[in-house]
């Protein structure tokens, strides 16, 4: 196949998998793109061969995946998990190659010990795609989720190092102890230095262009998805992992957040579109590659192999079942030393004993096995590689197990987040805004009563959302959408009549769609997440459905005008919906409330005096509204910092208050 009919091949791969994804929700999408991977590969006419080198497939998957994930990653929590990460990342890998090696060569005797060694060390990595996809739709303890997330950051590195000490082994025939540990101390330690390093050196090159007024969105994006790929390639060329610099450079982004202002909250809601698009197709492009393997690595085997069907099969479960054994044993044993440190001794109750199940089952293999895999030689000295085939055929099949128990097993002993956990986090949620509302009403002197009761109403209204649920936020969603588009249409009239100015127009115009764009958007989707976006979005946009002259100085007459108009559309419009037998009746109400309340504390525009006093107060709500959002960041750190909620919540609250902060200064 050509170049690109492979590269349109996989891209619709990915679509279809994001739509078959919402068809099937107790499938994981992981598996639902290797089912659709090896579909093509079963069905295509004639011979599909799509080969990959595997230095390249790790600098173009793996390389950006972890830097994304590195990037995200909580510094608190992964540094008050620190040793049990270093003990799964180096101490588990080193366990699991030597109990696969051993293993495999007493089933297998024809696979030589060093070749075996080299199967372990590619099944060492768990996969940190597969965990963070996993990690979003069970319930998981902190500490789980940074063992989980760190370990899959840096096992990486432990695995490839000690493949490429077996297979030289298994190549030439020797091998030096002492050489493999300083070899790989060289490599481990080295990685971490260069890649605090290249990031030391990359802030500071932001910092130059920035402090030149020269960084644009653009330049920002570009530049940070470009980072990882020069991390990854100048660490290999130095000769140390390339991966543990990309994840050091990931992290160290984290230890230097920006300020918190409009145009960081642009620069981070573009950078995390751009990062959501990329790691979506990065990571759909890798699993349907490994189902289009799968087939290939198989077939060879199967139909030639020194094996039969019943001892291929028989060979995948006992290694599937002795790899996750050596985890559940290991990530026991540290359970016990954990209580033991804390002075409840070594004895591990029941509790115990399933989050040690449940960690080691969320810890699946992936794409970094299959790489790893494919890298082993076709020859050695003396001829072609032992058992090569089976080789590649074991890692597949303990792949798609692993995968298989974490899609279906582990769902059934740390199920998801349930009624009592999403309220909490609703609870959450609300505190913070009810901590910001009586925070801005003490401060009301400062920016004046009007302006502040403004404000205040709409925390009020956005509280009473998150506690009716998401049933009415989206039927009150969409009677905004709906008061926008009458709206838009009144403001479209007024121009062709020629009523107001066409630039003052247009720029309501922008507006209004604007807003309305954004509502759609947000209100899109489902799961908890997207329910806090979307209750804490609604909120600010929707007083401007109810009709705002655009901010910046005194509005013009032209201006003054065009918000009247949509005063009397809003009105208009939401009146209509109150009549006896509409369902939405009760919301229109509602709206309208607060509708008048914004005119009320306003005042009538209907006397130079009256009228000043009006341009005042829509000048300071911008300026109230503004300092809320800032005060909401505060209250969400606090929170987080103390336990209050996890990282996700915290990171999706933040999310949506830099887009409403975005919002605030395009207005």
């Amino acid at each position: 196949m050509e170049l690109l009919e492979i590269i349109l091949l996989l891209l619709g791969a990915v679509l279809a998998s994001s739509v078959l994804d919402q068809m099937m929700p107790r499938v994981s999408l992981p598996l639902v793109q290797i089912a659709l991977g090896a579909a093509i590969a079963a069905l295509w006419a004639g011979p599909l061969e799509v080969h990959i080198d595997p230095e390249l497939f790790l600098v173009l998957f793996i390389a950006p995946l972890l830097f994304d994930e590195s990037r995200r990653a909580s510094k608190r929590d992964l540094w008050a998990s620190k040793g049990g990460i270093v003990s799964l990342a180096v101490g588990l890998v080193l366990a699991t190659v030597l109990a696969v090696g051993f293993a495999l060569h007493w089933l297998v005797p024809s696979v030589p010990l060093a070749a075996a060694f080299a199967l372990g060390a590619a099944l060492g990595p768990t996969d940190a795609v597969a965990v963070s996809a996993l990690s979003r739709d069970i319930r998981l303890s902190s500490r789980q989720e940074a063992l989980l997330s760190g370990e899959a950051l840096l096992n990486d590195a432990s695995g490839v190092v000690s493949f490429q000490f077996a297979i030289a082994a298994a190549v030439t025939g020797a091998f030096s102890l002492s050489e493999a540990t300083s070899t790989f101390a060289v490599s481990f330690a080295g990685g971490l230095a260069l890649g605090v390093v290249l990031g030391l050196a990359a802030r500071f090159l932001v910092q130059t262009i920035r402090g030149r007024g020269l960084e644009s969105t653009t330049v920002h994006v570009v530049f940070e998805v470009l980072t990882p790929f020069v991390v990854y390639l100048a660490a290999e060329a130095v000769g140390v992992s390339g991966i543990l610099a990309v994840v050091a450079a990931g992290l160290l982004t984290t230890l230097f957040p920006p300020k918190t202002s409009p145009s960081a909250a642009r620069l981070d809601i573009a950078s995390s579109n751009v990062w959501d698009v990329l790691a979506f197709v990065l990571n759909g492009v890798v699993f349907v590659l490994l189902g289009m393997q799968l087939l290939p690595s198989v077939l060879p085997t199967w139909n030639g192999g020194s094996l039969g069907l019943p001892q291929l099969v028989g060979c995948v479960l006992a290694l599937t079942v002795l790899v996750e054994g050596v985890r559940f044993a290991w990530l026991l044993a540290m359970e016990a030393l954990a209580r033991r440190s804390s002075g409840g001794g070594l004895r591990v109750g029941k509790e115990g004993v399933r989050d040690a199940l449940v960690t080691t089952l969320a810890g699946p293999k992936g794409a970094v096995t299959l790489s790893i895999a494919f890298t082993i030689p076709l020859a050695v000295a003396d001829g072609p590689f032992p058992e090569r085939d089976l080789l590649i055929f074991l890692a597949s099949g303990v792949i798609l197990c692993t995968l298989l128990l974490a899609n279906f097993v582990v769902p059934l002993l740390a199920p998801a987040r349930d009624d009592a956990e999403q309220e909490a986090q609703r609870a959450a949620s609300v505190a913070v805004l009810q901590n910001v509302a009586a925070e801005l009403e003490g401060r009301k002197d400062e920016y004046g009563a009007a302006a502040t009761r403004i404000v205040t109403a709409q925390y009020a209204e956005r509280i009473a959302r998150l506690r009716d649920g998401d049933a009415q936020l989206d039927r009150v969603s969409g009677l905004r959408v709906e008061v926008l588009e009458r709206q838009r249409a009144r403001v479209a009239w007024m121009i062709e009549d020629g009523q107001v100015d066409r630039l003052v127009g247009d720029e309501t115009l922008d507006r209004l769609e604007r807003s309305q764009r954004l509502l759609e958007r947000r209100g899109a989707g489902k799961g908890p997440g997207r329910t806090r976006r979307r209750h804490r979005l609604a909120g600010l946009l929707g007083h401007r459905a109810l009709g705002r002259p655009p901010a910046g100085g005194a509005p013009s007459a032209d201006a003054l005008l065009v918000s009247r108009n949509l005063d009397e559309c809003a009105t208009e419009y939401l009146r209509s919906r109150m009549a006896d037998g509409d369902p939405d009746a009760k919301l229109a109400e509602l709206l309208l409330g607060e509708h008048e309340l914004r005119r009320a504390a306003a005042g009538p525009a209907t006397a130079p005096v009256e009228r000043e006093d009006r341009e005042e107060v829509l000048r300071r709500v911008p300026e109230v509204e503004a300092e809320g959002l800032r005060l909401e960041l505060e209250q969400i750190q606090a929170m987080r910092e103390r336990g209050s909620i996890s990282r996700e919540v915290a990171r999706d609250l933040r999310e949506e208050v830099y887009l409403m902060q975005l919002d605030c200064n395009a207005a």
